[in-house]
C-alpha cells in the first residue's frame, strides 16, 4: 500500500506472534508466581530448631549450646520460661517478642492472665550471650525455680524456641508421652483439616 509520498508502507510484521509473546510472558509469570508460592521462603526455616542434646551444667550455672542451636540463635536471646513454665526456654529476640505481643493482645482486665504475664516477665531476661566457648549463664532465679539442684539437663529443640529440662524430668515426660500415645493419636485422627468443608 503507497502512503500520501508515493512509498510503499509495509504492514507491521509479526503481530499475532507479538501477542503470542506477550501471552507467553504472562504464562512465564503466573508460573513463576506459583513456583514462588509453592516454595517454602527461608524465612520460614530461620529459628526451625530440631534435635536434642545431652549436657551439664558447671559449677557457676552454665551449659554449652549446642552448635546448631547457637547458629539460629544469633548473638543476643532471652531466656525466660516455657509456655508450661515446666521449663527453661531460650528464645531468640524475635519469638519472644512474639510470645510477649501475645499476651499483651489479650484481655488485660484477667487476673489469671495477669499472673502468668507478670510471672513470665519475671523470669525473662534479655540480651544473653554466649561466651567463646559456646556456653550461656542461667540465671540463678529461673534456674532455682525450674530446674532445682538439677545438674544434667536435656537441650531439646522445639521449632521455634529451645527447651532447657532436667534430664529426670525429661525422661519421664517421655514416658507419660508414651503411655499416653494412643489416646492422643486417636484424637489427632479425628481432628479436620482447617481447610475441609463440613
Amino acid at each position: 500500500m503507497l502512503n500520501l509520498w508515493g512509498k510503499r508502507e509495509e504492514k507491521p510484521k509479526n503481530e499475532h506472534k507479538s501477542g503470542r509473546k506477550g501471552c507467553e510472558s504472562v504464562d512465564e509469570n503466573h508460573e513463576t508466581n506459583n513456583r514462588q508460592s509453592t516454595e517454602t521462603p527461608a524465612n520460614t526455616r530461620k529459628y526451625r530448631f530440631i534435635g536434642s542434646f545431652s549436657h551439664g551444667l558447671d559449677a557457676k550455672g552454665r551449659l554449652v549450646i549446642p552448635q546448631p542451636f547457637r547458629e539460629k540463635l544469633g548473638e543476643e536471646f532471652y531466656i525466660a520460661p516455657s509456655f508450661d513454665f515446666k521449663s527453661i526456654a531460650i528464645y531468640p529476640t524475635e519469638k519472644w517478642e512474639e510470645r510477649s505481643a501475645q499476651f499483651e493482645g489479650r484481655n488485660q482486665l484477667s487476673p489469671e492472665l495477669n499472673a502468668v504475664k507478670n510471672f513470665f516477665y519475671a523470669l525473662s531476661y534479655d540480651g544473653q550471650t554466649c561466651d567463646g566457648q559456646g556456653r550461656v549463664l542461667l540465671p540463678a532465679n529461673i534456674r532455682q525455680k525450674i530446674l532445682g539442684e538439677e545438674r544434667d539437663v536435656e537441650i531439646t529443640g522445639a521449632n521455634d524456641h529451645i527447651l532447657i529440662n532436667a534430664a529426670a524430668a525429661s525422661a519421664d515426660n517421655w514416658a507419660q508421652f508414651l503411655n499416653n500415645l494412643p489416646s492422643m493419636l486417636e484424637t489427632i485422627a479425628g481432628l479436620r483439616n482447617p481447610e475441609e468443608k463440613e
